[in-house]
């Protein structure tokens, strides 16, 4: 059920108006394109590669969501670069132990964060609280309940809230705001050495989120 309402949230908070199209048969490179003023969607966003620097592809092809736009750009082999709602990278290709990365679009990168990170908030209210601070993280758990939040410092930069959710089966990191209009969405397994260690959580958390970003930094135009 906790699965069902985490890809039911997804797809909420990563939808969009734009009309799924079949993508081009090959491509490198994808670009979350440019929203004119009339609303309209054109080439020319950020751009992130498909395929790794030693051309083995990168993502799960079918879930790439492709938007309906023309004169797509090419790249320097003539290749289309498909204008994106949203991507998502294999867990095998990425290194990092990963149940999930998706990359996609949105419409108000700060409502998202803030959205996501009300829970954590609500709980260092809660009079049972128990807190873990670091130098760059404030997690909380309460005593009678087996799940973990983390807030960090974002290693994209920016004040934008970045909060983790975890249960001894999964940690979830709903929105990680990598561009103005793009955000990351992560999954992974814990370790059985983090459950009931908080500050073994925290790191292991702050490790993970650091390797997300070392993936995708290099993937980025």
């Amino acid at each position: 059920m906790r699965r069902i309402i985490f890809t039911s949230l997804m797809l909420m908070l990563f939808g969009t108006q734009a009309r799924a199209q079949d993508c081009p048969d090959f491509f490198r490179f994808v670009d979350f394109g440019l929203e004119a003023p009339d609303g309209t969607m054109h080439r020319g966003g950020a751009t992130y590669r498909a395929e790794g620097f030693d051309g083995q592809a990168l993502l799960i092809r079918e879930l790439t969501i492709c938007r309906d736009v023309r004169n797509l750009a090419v790249d320097g082999r003539g290749n289309p670069i498909p204008v994106v709602t949203s991507v998502n990278y294999s867990p095998q290709q990425t290194g990092i132990d990963l149940l999930e990365l998706r990359l996609a679009a949105v419409d108000d990168i700060a409502s998202e964060t803030e959205r996501n990170a009300s829970a954590h908030r609500a709980r260092l209210d809660q009079p049972d609280v128990v807190t873990t601070q670091g130098l760059d993280y404030l997690c909380a758990s309460l005593k009678r309940a087996d799940t973990f939040s983390c807030q960090f410092v974002s290693p994209f930069g920016g004040n934008l809230a970045l909060v983790v959710y975890c249960t001894p089966s999964e940690c979830r990191m709903p929105v990680l705001a990598v561009k103005d209009n793009i955000a990351v969405a992560a999954s992974w397994r814990p370790s059985g050495a983090a459950i009931g260690d908080p500050k073994t959580w925290a790191s292991e958390i702050g490790d993970k989120v650091q390797q997300v970003h070392d993936f995708l930094a290099p993937l980025s135009s």
